[in-house]
């Protein structure tokens, strides 16, 4: 009968197994082990150059010399979303009367606020940008409102929009920056954006940039490609490794027997 006993099983099972580990093959998974792991390595290390290099170009407006606020949109144009982080030089004169407080601003681990004022552009009447001044710890021990005119770069900034409701409208304290509600606090118009200060104004600590450029969609593509075809490799010699155990454990081809060759077609049971 060609049939197996069950009893044969875990004895075929443990033969197999220590085929594997024989030391004639010692060699072969040596080299699986070394270049598998070249492999995930490398491609970890072209993962880390793209993140990287895509980190570095969204910081890289930031860091642009400065342009004229004007050059990059007018007070009644759409944010250009190309322009988020671009330093610009800003002139005008202070709005201290148009000053709020942001909620929820961190500096060095502790909570706080911004303080905000608005810059008129051009002159008291003209159209006005929020400014983030720095940051403040408690609104009732900020500085006061700075006045008369003003000369100073900061980054551009989209309006923020996460949602948070203001449970109280009538106070200068703004759960978000956003242009909407800025503008219930002057008496004048406002652009459609807002900037941080690069140094904080009146001795204030600089508040951090919340939005940065987005990298473009194919910056470094490259070592992304580079990382995904190193793992592929990484599969493929653990795929080739994996079939050259399977035939040496099992060992070369059984010679058909007498009764297989003069009865091809019998079904064995």
């Amino acid at each position: 009968m060609w049939g197996r006993k069950v009893a044969d099983y875990p004895r075929r099972t443990l033969a197999d197994v220590r085929g594997v580990l024989a030391p004639r093959l010692w060699g072969g998974h040596l080299l699986m082990v070394v270049l598998a792991t070249a492999a995930a390595l490398l491609g970890l290390w072209q993962l880390d150059a793209w993140q990287t290099r895509r980190a570095d170009e969204a910081h890289d407006l930031t860091r642009a010399d400065p342009v004229a606020l004007k050059s990059v949109m007018g007070p009644d144009d759409p944010f250009p979303g190309r322009s988020v982080g671009q330093p610009v030089t800003l002139a005008g004169d202070w709005v201290p009367t148009g000053t709020v407080f942001v909620s929820g601003r961190e500096h060095d681990g502790h909570d706080g606020y911004w303080m905000v004022t608005p810059l008129a552009i051009g002159g008291p009447a003209g159209p006005a940008i929020p400014v983030v001044l720095g940051w403040v710890a408690d609104p009732d021990q900020a500085p006061d409102a700075p006045e008369g005119s003003a000369e100073l770069v900061g980054w551009l900034q989209p309006p923020e929009g996460t949602g948070a409701v203001d449970d109280n409208p009538n106070d200068d304290v703004l759960p978000q920056l956003r242009i909407a509600d800025v503008v219930q606090h002057v008496d004048q118009d406002l652009y459609g954006a807002f900037a941080i200060a690069q140094h904080g104004v009146d001795g204030l600590p600089a508040a951090d940039l919340t939005q940065l450029p987005d990298a473009g969609r194919f910056t470094a593509i490259r070592n992304l490609l580079y990382a995904i075809e190193w793992w592929v490799f990484g599969a493929f010699a653990v795929l080739i490794w994996w079939r050259w155990v399977g035939e040496q454990v099992a060992g070369p081809p059984e010679e058909p027997t007498r009764d297989d060759e003069d009865h091809p077609d019998t079904v064995r049971t």
